[in-house]
């Protein structure tokens, strides 16, 4: 029986593992969508405050920065998701 145990325990703590690989990589993925929502960011903003600026190219840039703040959010919820499996395994 602790034979068992001792196996049961080495699985749960590859699971463990292989969450927490996977959440790092997940962390790794918003950090660079979080960057890329800055310049989008910063990119509109200069856009939209210049009077002269084509109405495409402003309305284009909108569009990138929503992109990029709906794949931050998507990242974050499969984040939340993993880190909620992990907690729930204990």
């Amino acid at each position: 029986m602790p034979m068992a145990a001792s196996k049961r325990r080495k699985r749960m703590s590859s699971l463990d593992l292989e969450l927490d690989m996977q959440v790092n990589s997940l962390e790794t993925e918003w950090r660079q969508a979080y960057e890329a929502s800055i310049v989008a960011r910063a990119d509109y903003q200069s856009l939209s405050e210049n009077p002269g600026a084509d109405a495409q190219l402003v309305e284009r840039a909108r569009e990138r920065l929503d992109r990029a703040e709906a794949l931050k959010s998507r990242i974050m919820g499969k984040i939340e998701s993993l880190e909620d499996q992990f907690l729930g395994e204990d």
